[in-house]
């Protein structure tokens, strides 16, 4: 008697996508800053700054969604190498579809395991605790419970390093061609508030280190870390990027190479600060300013972040 085993095919996993969210047209600035404000109505200046911002980045009056590109491009992705073993969705903190609407999809289509996938490679203590309790209040108006991992850093990922370094070595050739004896290597990430009880030491240890090897892999004279989107009370970490770029012009630099080794995506923040705020102090500095494109849906990226994806994704094969 001949016996024939029949494999099982593995259970479809959600993919949640997280990322804080942001207006993509002039209408929704104000419900997108009540929602920033959780709910608290924003000042006529608030509304106004950020109209100001938007414009500016996107010269117009609307603008497009890299995070959402970069989620379709993971899809794309994961379905290329897997088939339909992968559900992708993205969910925003601040902005639609939030991050409940995101997982209500993912079980309204029957699934039970989803891997939590924030686009933020290195997380800060601040972060992590709010995406965890976006996806606990998430979580709780379910109409079933559904088994989650939450990726907390993925900051050594190659291929977010890899598109790091190409990205920062085109824009150091367009600057200075090969002579990078007078560069100040300016790497930049967001600000998070701080604490004795809730210092950010490993945060800042993660960020200087990858700043460290940036300026040891592109040969600049010196490098420096500044944060940037500081708003609220408290201690934010410092210094800022417009504090910083005098520092350099002080030290008698006269080029300077901005990257940002903590943003996935193109959005309104950080592009206004890269293109308005810094190049414009570093022109009145009398500072040679370049900046580094953002990696976005980077191909190495991505298909570094769908290994990720997949070998987290085994964590589901083994019982609770």
């Amino acid at each position: 008697m001949r016996l024939t085993m029949t494999l099982k095919e593995p259970e479809q996993t959600g993919v949640l996508v997280m990322e804080y969210g942001e207006p993509t047209t002039l209408a929704d600035v104000v419900p997108y800053l009540t929602a920033h404000y959780h709910g608290y109505p924003p000042s006529s200046d608030d509304v106004a700054y950020m109209i100001e911002r938007c414009q500016r980045v996107w010269s117009g009056t609307s603008g497009d969604s890299a995070a959402r590109r970069l989620a379709t491009a993971l899809a794309d992705e994961l379905a290329q190498r897997y088939g339909s073993r992968f559900q992708v969705v993205l969910g925003a903190r601040h902005w639609h579809p939030t991050v409940a609407d995101a997982l209500v999809h993912l079980v309204r289509a029957g699934l039970n395991h989803v891997v939590a996938l924030p686009l933020s490679p290195v997380a800060s203590q601040m972060s992590l605790r709010s995406y965890q309790e976006t996806l606990d209040r998430a979580q709780e108006n379910l109409e079933r419970a559904v088994r989650m991992h939450l990726i907390p850093d993925w900051s050594d990922l190659p291929g977010y390093v890899s598109a790091l370094t190409t990205n920062a070595v085109i824009a150091l050739e367009h600057l200075t061609g090969h002579d990078r004896r007078n560069v100040a290597l300016l790497a930049i990430a967001h600000s998070v508030a701080e604490s004795a009880r809730k210092p950010e030491t490993d945060y800042q240890w993660r960020l200087r280190r990858m700043m460290q090897r940036l300026v040891a892999t592109l040969g600049c004279a010196a490098g420096y870390l500044a944060y940037y989107g500081a708003e609220g009370p408290g201690q934010w970490l410092g210094p800022d990027t417009l504090t910083a770029l005098e520092e350099i012009a002080c030290a008698g630099f006269g080029h300077v190479l901005a990257v940002p080794i903590n943003t996935v995506y193109d959005n309104v923040e950080v592009c206004y600060e890269l293109d308005v705020r810094m190049a414009e102090r570093a022109t009145a500095l009398g500072l040679k300013y370049a900046r580094s494109a953002i990696p976005n849906a980077a191909p190495a990226l991505v298909a570094d972040l769908a290994t990720l994806v997949a070998n987290t994704a085994m964590v589901f094969d083994t019982p609770e």
